[in-house]
């Protein structure tokens, strides 16, 4: 596995469990501690989520193009 695909895989995972905790299915108080501003409950988890998808993706199609 390659790091990029290690980075991505962590972005993925770290923002859908903000937003299980957010959406009350997991109590992690160290995810409930980020602040309530709108930008920190929606925008940053799918914008790390789209980010970690893509590193994966990237990451995916140069093993298949050498």
């Amino acid at each position: 596995m390659k790091i990029r695909t290690i980075i991505g895989t962590i972005f993925v995972v770290a923002s859908l469990l903000k937003l299980a905790c957010y959406w009350n299915i997991i109590h992690w108080t160290w995810f409930e501690n980020i602040p309530d501003e709108p930008w920190a409950k929606y925008l940053a988890p799918v914008l790390l989520i789209w980010i970690g998808v893509n590193f994966i993706i990237d990451d995916r199609r140069n093993k298949h193009s050498k």
